[in-house]
């Protein structure tokens, strides 16, 4: 009650009931609790229904008794006060019972005392490692590696390693509590995934990862390790970033919009990936950044750049995979139909496929036998000096050939050799026009059979380098034949496993049957990724199945070409 205000005309002050108080009468759960109620200890007060008071009337001395019980008591009893003032109305004692705040008031302290009691037998018993770790470390984080790894970076043993406070005595970690943040306790940054401030754990993480920056420089809202790597995840592996730690900003167009805000000024070089091997087709990174809104790959992943923006194999080597998938002159290979596996064979990764080679998937068809009357004399391959060079020896090599290959005898030798120049000379005038024809020619050099060839495969008469090659010829310094560069990435950006997907078909992802162009990229898009890589399609579509979200630091010094800045 505010002071200085009177309370109501009607305010009863003896039947005034206190929610704060502690106990409640015995009698409150029939509807009949007495006007007094318990003591502040929980004793019982009732005595009787009322306190009789004594009327004087002018002239007695001894007065009369008069009942007080109030009219919502039932007024006063018929037989009165007893004699001596006293209520004949005596009420029966009952056992007072806690009210719901005295109640709850023991469950809270006896919950906190409960606490306290285990955080002091746990914190500072000899079993307070295993009680303070909830489950066991991953594989990575735990076992003999690990151990050499912590006592080579001078960081202790044990928690210590990650959490500074780990050998912290009672005091410090109280201190601890009352120092932090009192925003970190909030229920909507406890439940959220950002933020979170680790900055002293992550200095433990980049003491080990010294080469990991968070993501990519352009983040616009930092996030610490162990908000994306959970440990204490139980043994084996560690647990797989989640895709909401991911969707948590690349799908929130806010934080997509900063990012594309600090993306714009920064120069390509700082995102540059050094780590990729052989040789590499990307299309260059977009003046924004890669800050699509993207919330799950089946939904709204933007199609894949190099098939949106329709770029173009740059390679030179002329081939036409329509033509050698389902031609009706290709003749079989083993007694089977020329497929894609025959020249695209996996790499010692099982993941990529191994760059073709011409020894490898082109000889056992295309023969380099340059002369029809001889076809086992074949070309080097692969170095234009090689192949000029065994030109300008052909007698050697006819002399060799005779020898080795048709078992002329030696005292016959000079004359077979005279015999194969002179029938080559009637062809080709004279070895330059010879060289010529070898590589400028992207036809036959002359009318031949089909030969034999391995595997029982029909060898194809070759035809000039140019067939194959851009080739040109410069005056005064003879052929040059342009190397052929054909990529095996084409999303560096991205990781990928043939051997996952070696139960699919080829033609299930690569509409090869369909190309007849070198500079065809013949690659699956997103939506064909999408029929398998979706809840409804069954194959797990986290974000970390296809992207390697750290990036190194950058080295500003750097002064190597980059593949995909070029």
């Amino acid at each position: 009650m505010n002071e200085g205000r009177a309370p109501a005309p009607d305010f009863d002050s003896s039947r005034y009931d206190r929610p704060n108080a502690k106990w409640v009468c015995g009698n409150a759960r029939g509807g009949c609790p007495c006007r007094m109620g318990p003591s502040p200890s929980g004793q019982c007060r009732a005595t009787t229904e009322c306190e009789p008071y004594l009327v004087l009337k002018q002239g007695e001395t001894k007065g009369t008794w008069v009942c007080a019980r109030p009219p919502e008591w039932g007024g006063k009893c018929q037989a009165g006060p007893l004699p001596d003032g006293r209520c004949c109305n005596e009420i029966p004692p009952c056992r007072p019972v806690r009210s719901l705040r005295g109640r709850r008031r023991i469950l809270t302290c006896s919950a906190v005392a409960l606490s306290a009691a285990v955080l002091l037998l746990g914190l500072s018993g000899s079993n307070r490692d295993a009680f303070l770790n909830p489950r066991p470390l991953s594989r990575s984080h735990s076992g003999v590696e690990f151990s050499h790894l912590a006592a080579g970076s001078g960081g202790g043993q044990g928690c210590v390693l990650c959490h500074g406070d780990a050998h912290a005595n009672m005091a410090d970690l109280v201190i601890g509590a009352l120092q932090t943040s009192q925003g970190s306790l909030r229920w909507a940054a406890l439940t959220s995934i950002h933020p979170k401030d680790f900055s002293r754990m992550d200095h433990s993480c980049l003491g080990c990862h010294q080469d990991k920056a968070f993501h990519q420089l352009d983040v616009a809202r930092p996030t610490s390790c162990s908000v994306c790597h959970k440990e204490h995840q139980g043994p084996g592996p560690m647990a797989a970033v989640a895709t909401a730690a991911c969707t948590a900003c690349h799908g929130d167009a806010k934080q997509m919009m900063a990012s594309r805000e600090l993306s714009r000024p920064l120069p390509a070089i700082l995102f540059a990936r050094r780590d990729l091997a052989g040789i590499v087709h990307a299309v260059p990174r977009p003046p924004e950044g890669y800050t699509d809104v993207i919330t799950s790959f089946a939904v709204d992943h933007p199609e894949f750049r190099v098939l949106r923006e329709k770029s173009r194999d740059q390679n030179t080597l002329k081939f036409n995979h329509r033509l050698h998938l389902g031609g009706q002159n290709i003749p079989l290979v083993d007694g089977h139909p020329l497929d894609c596996a025959y020249c695209h064979k996996p790499d010692a990764s099982k993941s990529y496929m191994a760059t073709v080679t011409f020894e490898a998937s082109c000889r056992a068809c295309h023969a380099l036998s340059f002369d029809d009357h001889n076809p086992a004399m074949t070309l080097p391959h692969g170095d234009v000096a090689f192949v000029r060079a065994y030109l300008r020896s052909l007698p050697s090599q006819y002399a060799e050939y005779g020898a080795r290959v048709m078992g002329v005898p030696p005292g016959e030798i000079g004359p077979f050799v005279r015999r194969q120049m002179e029938s080559l000379r009637e062809r080709e005038h004279d070895g330059d026009q010879l060289e010529r024809s070898v590589f400028l020619s992207n036809g036959r050099v002359g009318p031949s059979p089909a030969l034999a060839g391995a595997g029982g495969a029909a060898r194809t008469p070759f035809t000039g380098c140019a067939l194959c090659h851009e080739v040109t010829w410069a005056a005064g310094q003879g052929p040059w034949v342009t190397p052929p560069r054909t990529p095996n990435r084409w999303l560096p950006l991205a990781s990928f496993s043939h051997a996952a997907h070696a139960t699919t078909a080829c033609s299930q992802c690569h509409a090869a049957g369909a190309s007849e162009l070198t500079s065809d990229v013949i690659l699956p898009n997103q939506q064909t990724c999408a029929r398998c890589h979706s809840p409804k399609g069954g194959a797990k579509d986290n974000c970390t199945s296809c992207h390697v979200y750290h990036n190194e630091q950058p080295s500003m010094s750097a002064k190597e070409p980059l593949a995909f800045l070029q």
